[in-house]
C-alpha cells in the first residue's frame, strides 16, 4: 500500500466521525430553522437572524478551543513509544492540558455571553423589521444561556479528537440532535399536551440538547475504559497559568480567524434585512445550506489538523505536506458532488424551510455564487487547519482581516446596495473573499513547512 493511500485511509478513518459530528452541530440550527419555518415565515426570519449572530459567537468559541489540538496532538504523538514512569508523566501532562483547556474555554464562553448580551440590547438599532423583535429577544436569551455548555463540551471534544478517538464527538452529537428534533417537535407545535411555543420552544429544545451533549461527553471520558489511564491522573494534574496562556496564544488567533470568516456571512444579514423579510429568510436558508456544505469540508480538514499535529510532534514535514494535500484532494472531490447536488435542487431547497414562493425565488438565484466559491472555500479550510495543526496561527488574524473584512464585506455592499444587484450582488462578494484567503493560507503553509524542514 502506498504512503499516499495510507494517508487517505487515515484521513477517512478520522474524518468521517468528525464530519458527522460537525454536520450534527450545523443540524442543530438547521433543525430549528426547518421546523420553525414550518410554523411561520416570520419566525424563520427571526430565528435566522439570531442564528447568524449566534453562530458567529459559537464559531469564536469553537475556534478558541482548537488551540488545544496542536498541543494535545503533539503530546499524544510523543506518548506512544513511552513506557513506565515516562508514560505516566506524559499522561499527567496531557490531563493537565485538558484541565487548563476546560478552564480557559469556560472563561472564554462567559466572555462571549457578555458580548451577546450587548447584542441583545442592540437589536432595536440594527434596522431589522419591528415585527420580528418580540420573536428574536427570548430566542437569543436562551441561546446565550446555553453557550457555556458548548464551551465546556468543546474542551473535551478537542481532547478526544486529538487522541484519535473522533467517534466520541460523533456519537454525542447524534444523540443530541435526536433529542433536539424530538423536543422541537413537541415544543414548537405543542404536541403531547405541551404548550405551543413556536420559536421559543425551539430555543429551549436546542439548549437542553447542548446540556445532554455535555453530560454525555463528561460521562464518556470518566467511565469509558479507554480513558482510564487519563482519569487516574485527574486529581493530581492541575490547570496551570502557563498552559492557559499558551492556549490563549493559540486559541484567540484561530477564534478571530473563524470569526472574521463567519462575519463576512453574518454581517451581510443586516444588508439582507434591509431588503425585506423574504430576502432575510432566503439568506438564512442559504446560510443553512452553505454551513452544511462547509461542515463536510471541516470534517476532513479537522482530520488534517490532527494528523499534521502528530507529524509535527515527530518533526516530519514531508508527511505534514502529504496529509494536507491529500485532505485538499478529498475536499475538492466533495465540493464537486455537493455543488452539483445544490444546483440540481436549487428550486426545491427553500421548500424544506418555508412554502413561501418569494423565498424560493431568491434562493434559486443565490446558488450560483454558492457554487463559485466552493474551490476557494475548500483550499482555505484545508490549509488553515493544517496551519492550526502546526501551531502556526499568528498570521491567521491578519490574513482573515484582509480577505473577509477588506475584500468581502465592502464588495457585498458595493454590488448589493450601491450597484443595486440586490441579494445576488451581496453573495457574489464571497467568491472573491474566499479566494484571497485560500491563496494567503496556502502560501503560508508552504513557507512554514519549508522553513521547518530546513531547521
Amino acid at each position: 500500500m502506498t504512503t499516499r493511500l495510507r494517508e487517505y485511509r487515515a484521513l477517512v478513518r478520522l474524518g468521517i466521525p468528525v464530519l458527522i459530528g460537525q454536520v450534527g452541530l450545523t443540524l442543530q440550527n438547521l433543525a430549528d430553522n426547518v421546523m420553525v419555518g414550518q410554523h411561520s415565515t416570520r419566525e424563520l426570519a427571526a430565528a435566522g437572524f439570531i442564528n447568524n449572530m449566534f453562530i458567529l459567537a459559537l464559531l469564536l468559541t469553537i475556534g478558541y478551543s482548537m488551540g488545544a489540538i496542536s498541543q494535545i496532538g503533539s503530546l499524544h504523538a510523543q506518548l506512544q513509544p513511552l513506557r513506565g514512569e515516562e508514560r505516566e508523566s506524559m499522561l499527567q501532562r496531557m490531563v493537565a492540558m485538558l484541565r487548563s483547556s476546560i478552564r480557559a474555554n469556560v472563561l472564554q464562553g462567559l466572555f462571549m455571553c457578555l458580548c451577546l448580551v450587548v447584542l441583545y440590547f442592540s437589536l432595536p438599532y440594527m434596522g431589522q423589521p419591528d415585527e420580528l423583535l418580540p420573536l428574536m429577544r427570548p430566542y437569543l436569551i436562551i441561546q446565550i444561556l446555553s453557550l457555556p455548555l458548548m464551551a465546556t463540551t468543546n474542551a473535551f471534544k478537542q481532547f478526544t479528537d486529538s487522541v484519535n478517538d473522533t467517534a466520541v464527538s460523533m456519537t454525542v452529537m447524534l444523540i443530541g440532535n435526536v433529542w433536539n428534533v424530538v423536543w422541537n417537535y413537541l415544543l414548537i407545535f405543542g404536541h403531547c399536551g405541551l404548550p405551543e411555543m413556536g420559536i421559543t420552544g425551539a430555543a429551549i429544545a436546542t439548549a437542553s440538547s447542548r446540556l445532554v451533549i455535555l453530560l454525555l461527553s463528561v460521562g464518556i471520558f470518566f467511565l469509558r475504559p479507554r480513558y482510564r489511564e487519563y482519569v487516574r491522573h485527574w486529581h493530581s494534574a492541575r490547570a496551570t497559568r502557563l498552559d492557559m496562556l499558551t492556549l490563549n496564544r493559540l486559541g484567540w488567533p484561530i477564534a478571530i480567524q473563524m470569526g472574521l470568516e463567519a462575519a463576512s456571512f453574518t454581517v451581510v444579514a443586516i444588508l439582507m434585512g434591509w431588503m425585506g423579510t423574504a430576502v432575510l429568510a432566503a439568506h438564512q436558508v442559504m446560510l443553512s445550506i452553505t454551513n452544511l456544505i462547509f461542515m463536510f469540508y471541516l470534517g476532513v480538514a479537522t482530520a488534517v489538523a490532527i494528523r499534521v499535529s502528530h507529524y509535527n510532534g515527530r518533526g516530519d514535514m514531508e508527511r505534514v505536506r502529504l496529509s494536507a494535500f491529500c485532505g485538499w484532494q478529498m475536499i475538492f472531490g466533495m465540493g464537486i458532488v455537493l455543488s452539483i447536488t445544490a444546483y440540481m435542487l436549487r428550486w426545491h431547497l427553500a421548500t424544506l424551510f418555508t412554502p413561501d414562493p418569494d423565498v424560493s425565488a431568491v434562493v434559486a438565484t443565490l446558488i450560483w455564487p454558492l457554487i463559485l466559491y466552493q474551490v476557494g472555500d475548500g483550499i482555505q479550510v484545508t490549509f488553515v487547519n493544517a496551519l492550526r495543526g502546526l501551531g502556526d496561527v499568528r498570521c491567521l488574524m491578519c490574513y482573515s482581516f484582509i480577505a473577509y473584512i477588506l475584500v468581502s464585506l465592502p464588495l457585498s455592499y458595493l454590488m448589493g446596495i450601491t450597484l443595486g444587484w440586490g441579494p445576488f450582488g451581496v453573495w457574489m462578494a464571497f467568491p472573491f473573499g474566499l479566494s484571497v484567503a485560500a491563496v494567503l493560507y496556502l502560501r503560508r503553509f508552504l513557507w512554514t513547512t519549508k522553513r521547518r524542514a530546513t531547521t
